[in-house]
């Protein structure tokens, strides 16, 4: 098996490596988490598709097959450097510090080229046909070649205020995208989303080839949130959560970011009676074994427990003072019938 290191993002402690892991168990035929430093994960991988890999993910920077792994300083570095072998074609290196971590890339930068050098390699920093990249973390240097990069800047592109549509308290695009991937949901599956809004959620999940489906339950929502929505494939409808118009394991997995009654009203009796007969719809109509992902503004495991789901994570998003998003990964439970 070949080794990777994703150089994941700071935005979040916990949910870039959970997302990279999410998505290297459905585009590898096997694989191993070998280590996980401070902002990089390493894994063993066979037959892992980087490509879509790069594609797909929204809390990693860049994906690197790992050459070697030394100690952080130079000497050790070094000596790992002038056992490299490397294929024949002009190289640049760039290296990335995780933080406080020393040495200083441009230090391991000048010490990685001294070596190539001295071996008669030399760089090209106009058009390189490969890139070596270094991160620097955790008391290690790990070393190795770039296979795919993510192209973040897309999502800066996609932040809610400068789509057609607007409506505050939305999800931003990365963290959206991220918690699809959790769902482990392959293009061509189908993906709900039963309290849609502006359909931020779904937008993310579009773009990776999935079949969407968003449920709103306010009409003026459904009504401007289309306009977010053209070109995609994306069936939005005005509905009730409560009361999905949808066959018996139909739906592939689900992500839903569960109205506070800050910013989106409440069409319910009550925020529990709410999020208790939506639970009670989404295990009857996801499939057994797939995943979903809710987001809520307090704790409900026990809920989510009750209505026939295992939560296999959970994650804090703290926003601002008033408001910590906590985000539970569930699966349905094989074998249970509908509560």
């Amino acid at each position: 098996m070949k080794r990777y290191a994703f150089e994941l993002s700071g935005e979040h402690e916990s949910l870039p490596r959970c997302e990279a892991i999410a998505l290297v168990e459905i585009f590898s035929d096997r694989y191993r988490e070998q280590s996980y430093l401070d902002q990089c994960l390493i894994v063993e991988a066979e037959g892992l598709d980087v490509r879509a890999l790069g594609d797909r993910l929204a809390m990693t920077h860049r994906i690197i097959e790992v050459m070697a792994i030394c100690e952080a300083d130079l000497e050790d570095l070094a000596r790992s450097v002038a056992l490299l072998s490397l294929p024949d074609e002009s190289y640049r290196i760039r290296a990335r510090r995780i933080k406080n971590a020393s040495p200083r890339a441009d230090a391991v930068e000048h010490e990685i080229g001294r070596v190539l050098l001295g071996k008669g390699i030399r760089a090209d920093l106009e058009s390189p046909k490969i890139e070596l990249r270094a991160v620097i973390t955790s008391g290690k240097i790990i070393l190795g070649v770039e296979v795919a990069r993510v192209d973040r800047s897309s999502f800066e592109a996609r932040r809610p205020h400068l789509k057609p549509f607007f409506h505050p308290g939305v999800l931003m695009p990365r963290m959206a995208r991220s918690l699809v991937n959790l769902t482990q949901i392959r293009a061509g599956e189908r993906l709900l989303d039963p309290f849609a809004g502006t359909c931020g959620i779904l937008v993310e999940a579009c773009l990776m080839g999935i079949e969407c489906l968003g449920i709103e339950a306010q009409g003026r929502l459904v009504k401007g949130a289309v306009c977010n929505l053209e070109n995609m494939n994306c069936a939005l409808v005005l509905g009730d959560a409560k009361r999905l118009a949808l066959k018996d394991a139909s739906i592939c997995g689900a992500v839903l970011d569960i109205p506070y009654g800050r910013s989106a009203r409440i069409l319910a009796s009550s925020k529990e009676d709410l999020l208790k007969e939506s639970l009670s719809e989404l295990f009857r109509v996801i499939r057994p074994g797939r995943r979903m992902v809710i987001v809520a503004d307090g704790p409900i495991d026990s809920q989510i427990s009750n209505a026939g789901f295992r939560v296999i994570q959970s994650h804090l998003d703290r926003v601002h003072r008033s408001l910590i998003r906590h985000i539970f990964l569930c699966q349905r439970e094989e074998g249970k019938d509908s509560i």
